[in-house]
Order: structure tokens, then C-alpha cells, then sequence
């Protein structure tokens, strides 16, 4: 009966070892899929703007090749050059699906502009950054 008593304690003890490191390569494809940097693709279109025209602003976002639609958040700030700061647009957009975030906007006056995407995804930052000009 004692020989048994060990037996059991002796098999489960294994069962714990055994399970524990089951966990960790699960953990570790968590690790390494954070590891990964996310990509962040900004694009602005058309290229060649009008005042008065719609502008389509897109973050196509990925990491290790597939599309990532669980952004915590994606916003676009948005200014003309010389202006100060406080009088930036910024706009927090949802997925589009696909990966894909989109921002559209018209802009009445004519210069050159700047957007930033701020991307924040599994637990990483991107910034991308474009320059455009919009003519009268």
C-alpha cells in the first residue's frame, strides 16, 4: 500500500512537470509573435491633390506577413506646414478590415501638408509620416 502511495504521488509530480513545460511553448509563440515588429504602410491618394478634394489617408498594417485588425488604437494627425501644434487635426480611426485604416478629409486651403499615422498594435509604436501638397 505504501510502494502505491509513492507510485501515485510519484506520477502525479511527472504529470505537473510534463504540463508545465507544455505551457511554456505556447508562452514562447506569444513572445515571439510580440517580437516581431509590426508594419505600418501609410499611403495618401491621390498624389496629386485639389483643393476641395477628397483625400483618402490609409495605415495598412501587418506583423510577420498577416494583416492585423486589433489595433488598441490608429490615429492620423494631420497639419499644415507653420502651424503650431495645438491647431494639428488629429482622428482615431477603426479598422477597415483586411488591416487596413482609413481616414478620409478635403482641405479647402492650398500648401503643403504633413500626416502622421500613430499605430499602436501588440504592445508596439509606428509613426509613419508623409508629405503632400494640396493646390489651388
Amino acid at each position: 500500500m505504501r510502494r502505491r502511495g509513492w507510485s501515485v504521488l510519484l506520477f502525479a509530480l511527472v504529470l505537473i512537470v510534463i504540463s508545465g513545460c507544455g505551457d511554456k511553448k505556447s508562452d514562447n509563440h506569444a513572445d515571439n509573435m510580440a517580437m516581431e515588429p509590426i508594419q505600418v504602410e501609410l499611403q495618401v491618394n491621390p498624389t496629386e491633390i485639389q483643393s476641395g478634394e477628397k483625400v483618402r489617408f490609409e495605415a495598412k498594417v501587418t506583423q510577420q506577413g498577416k494583416t492585423v485588425d486589433d489595433a488598441k488604437e490608429v490615429m492620423f494627425e494631420i497639419w499644415k506646414d507653420g502651424d503650431p501644434e495645438e491647431q494639428h487635426s488629429k482622428v482615431t480611426v477603426k479598422s477597415a478590415g483586411e488591416g487596413t485604416y482609413v481616414l478620409e478629409k478635403t482641405f479647402k486651403e492650398a500648401g503643403n501638408y504633413q500626416v502622421i499615422s500613430h499605430v499602436t498594435a501588440r504592445d508596439q509604436h509606428s509613426m509613419p509620416s508623409e508629405k503632400f501638397t494640396v493646390h489651388e
